[in-house]
């Protein structure tokens, strides 16, 4: 492990360029590790289907999202039996890095209480007139975005929680955001 390392906790709203701002991390030479791919390999995972189906009656992933989007308790059930598993993959990710900066992308970063994993927390926003297309490209409508949009801190209170905010309306402005953060933390923090 680095001494001079920095793990960040990068998170936003749905649909706001999260994976984006991870690719243009990796892109200045960060480790980068995705909390909704550690998801996506604990499905993989018969141990954890089996408990998925166990309280949700399904691990179909389509259903499973209209459960949790439309009824809190289910969100909640899952969240308890994900979040514990996904946090420790995170801090043993963290824990074998190699890089000088490692950046987390965690949706629920504030919602989960992880602030204390990180040295430093960025949100990413997107510009609300880019939400038409943005929507269209996930293939989600108005009302959906809304909905899922609900179960999570507003966009103004992520905002106002982490440490640095990336406003963006476009793929460019948000990779100059990203390479100009990157620079100050190489040449202030030492890192490479």
């Amino acid at each position: 492990m680095n001494q001079n390392s920095w793990i960040i906790g990068l998170t936003g709203p749905i649909v706001s360029g999260k994976s984006t701002a991870l690719m243009y991390f990796k892109a200045q030479g960060a480790e980068v590790i995705s909390c909704d791919e550690i998801v996506r390999q604990l499905y993989t995972r018969p141990a954890v289907c089996k408990r998925i189906k166990s309280v949700l009656g399904t691990t179909d992933k389509i259903k499973i999202a209209e459960l949790v989007f439309k009824q809190a308790a289910q969100r909640k059930q899952l969240e308890q039996l994900l979040h514990p598993l996904v946090r420790r993959e995170v801090r043993t990710r963290i824990r074998q890095h190699t890089q000088a900066l490692v950046v987390v992308e965690v949706p629920l970063l504030f919602e989960a209480g992880w602030e204390k994993l990180f040295d430093l927390t960025v949100c990413v926003l997107a510009d609300p007139k880019t939400l038409p297309a943005r929507l269209k490209a996930r293939k989600l409508n108005k009302a959906e975005y809304r909905r899922r949009l609900k179960n999570q801190l507003s966009p103004e209170e992520k905002a106002a929680r982490a440490d640095v905010v990336f406003f963006h309306a476009t793929k460019a402005q948000l990779k100059q955001s990203i390479t100009r953060f990157c620079n100050v933390l190489k040449v202030v923090h030492k890192v490479k």
